[in-house]
C-alpha cells in the first residue's frame, strides 16, 4: 500500500505538484484573495508612529495579523498559494540553474565563521566533508535495507507518479548509525561537532528534534512545490527562525541528480526582518537576482537551512538515485511539529534502552513508563480531602 509523503516539511503535507493550468486557475483565485485581505489589513493599519488606544482594541476583540483568528495558522499557506506550481514551470522553462553558476553563493566549507556568513546572507550554508565516505557508505547501506523491508511489509511511503521517491521516517528508530548521525556523534558524522556548533548559534542550546527521515529519490522523482519549514506558525514571524533543517547529502546533489531548489537570500533582509510576512510578492522574491536554484554539493556534504528559506525537493533528471537524509531540529521551547512527534511517544524499550541521555532531551522523552498511572478512584481520603 503506498501513501504519499505527507512529512516533506514542517509547513504541513505538501501536495503534489499541479499541472499549469490548473496552478494558473488556482493562483488567479488566491491572488484575488490576497488582495482583498490586504487591502483590509491596510485599512487598518496605523501610521508610524501613532499608538492605537484600548478603547478600540478592545472593541475590536481577538484579531490575527491575517484577519482569519480561526485559521492563523494557515497563514503560510495562503502566501505559498502563489508559487502554486512554479517549482514545475520553472524546471520545464531551464529556468533553474546550478546554485555553482553564482560564484557568490554558499561554497562546501569548514571555515565556522564563513559558514555562519552564508547562512546570515543567503538562509543556508554547506559544511563540508561532515560525512566521510565509508560513514555516508554504512547509512545508506541501512537505508536501502530498511527501505526494501518497508516495501516488503506494505507500509513504504512513496510518491510521484510512478512512485519514484520513498520516504523512510523515524530514523532514530531504525538503526544505531542514524541514531549516531542525528545528535552528531564522530563515529557517524565526522563533521557532526561543527554541524552541532552551528546549529547551537542559530537555535540556542538544548534545542529538540523535529524529525530525522531517509529521502530516496530515482529518475523522475522528487519535484515539490516551493515551501518554507515554519509555515505551521502563525504570522507575523520574528527576526529569527523557529529551527533548522538539515540535509546530509550521501549522494551528489545538483541540478540534473535532483538537488534541493532553494531561493537564496528569500528569508530575511539585511536588518534581520523577515521576508515572510502578509504583504509579500513571493513571485517578485523567486525572480529576483539569483532566483530559483538548485544546491550542488558533493557527497559527504552537510547542508544547514533558516527555517524561512524558501525551498523544494528537485526533481532528478539523471538516471539513478539521490539518497539523502533530512533532520530538522527547533528551539528549545518549541513542541515537536513533525512526525517526530509521534513518534516520540511510541518508542520500544529495545530502543529506548539505547538512547543516550542527549538524544532522549532531543526527543523530549525522558521517562519510558510501560504501566503509567491511570485513571483512578480512591476509597480512602487524605486528611487533607476531608
Amino acid at each position: 500500500m503506498s501513501q504519499q509523503d505527507r512529512n516533506a516539511s514542517n509547513s504541513g503535507g505538501l501536495p503534489e505538484v499541479a499541472d499549469q493550468s490548473e496552478a494558473i486557475v488556482r493562483l488567479r483565485e488566491e491572488n484575488a484573495r490576497l488582495h482583498e485581505e490586504l487591502a483590509k489589513l491596510r485599512a487598518r493599519t496605523l501610521p508610524p508612529g501613532v499608538e492605537a488606544d484600548w478603547e478600540s482594541e478592545m472593541s475590536r476583540g481577538i484579531v490575527y495579523v491575517d484577519g482569519h483568528s480561526p485559521t492563523s495558522s494557515i497563514s503560510a499557506g495562503r502566501l505559498l498559494a502563489q508559487l502554486s506550481g512554479l517549482s514545475r514551470e520553472r524546471m520545464k522553462a531551464g529556468r533553474v540553474r546550478n546554485s555553482s553558476d553564482f560564484d557568490y553563493l554558499p561554497k562546501p566549507s569548514l571555515d565556522e565563521a564563513q559558514l555562519e556568513a552564508d547562512f546570515v546572507r543567503w538562509g543556508y550554508c554547506l559544511v563540508r566533508d561532515a560525512m566521510s565516505a565509508d560513514q555516508v557508505r554504512a547509512q545508506v547501506d541501512r537505508l536501502k535495507d530498511q527501505a526494501a523491508a518497508e516495501r516488503e511489509h506494505n507500509v513504504a511511503i512513496l510518491s510521484g507518479h510512478n512512485d519514484n521517491a520513498q520516504l523512510v521516517n523515524n530514523l532514530v528508530l531504525k538503526g544505531d548509525v542514524f541514531r549516531a548521525a542525528v545528535e552528531f556523534n564522530e563515529s557517524a558524522a565526522q563533521g557532526g561537532p561543527t554541524v552541532d556548533r552551528l546549529l547551537t548559534r542559530i537555535m540556542g542550546e538544548g534545542f529538540g528534534l523535529g524529525c530525522a527521515h531517509g529521502s530516496i529519490v530515482h529518475t523522475g522523482g522528487g519535484l515539490q512545490e516551493l515551501h518554507i519549514d515554519q509555515g505551521s506558525m502563525p504570522l507575523p514571524y520574528p527576526p529569527y527562525p523557529f529551527g533548522s533543517l538539515i540535509i546530509w547529502c550521501y549522494t551528489e546533489f545538483n541540478l540534473d541528480n535532483g538537488g534541493t531548489y532553494i531561493v537564496p537570500g528569500s528569508h530575511r533582509t539585511p536588518g534581520g526582518a523577515t521576508l515572510f510576512h502578509e504583504s509579500a510578492d513571493l513571485v517578485k522574491l523567486v525572480d529576483s537576482e539569483p532566483g530559483l536554484v538548485a544546491i550542488c554539493a558533493p557527497p559527504g556534504t552537510c547542508i544547514v537551512t533558516d527555517t524561512r528559506v524558501l525551498h523544494c525537493g528537485g526533481r532528478r533528471q539523471a538516471p539513478g538515485t539521490r539518497y539523502a537524509m533530512r533532520c530538522h531540529y527547533n528551539r528549545s521551547f518549541m513542541r515537536a511539529l513533525h512526525e517526530q512527534a509521534t513518534a516520540n511517544v511510541h518508542v520500544p524499550d529495545e530502543v529506548y534502552d539505547k538512547l543516550s541521555p542527549r538524544l532522549k532531551q532531543m526527543m523530549s522523552i525522558t521517562v519510558n513508563r510501560p504501566d503509567p498511572v491511570v485513571e483512578l478512584h480512591g476509597t480512602k481520603r487524605s486528611r487533607n480531602d476531608q
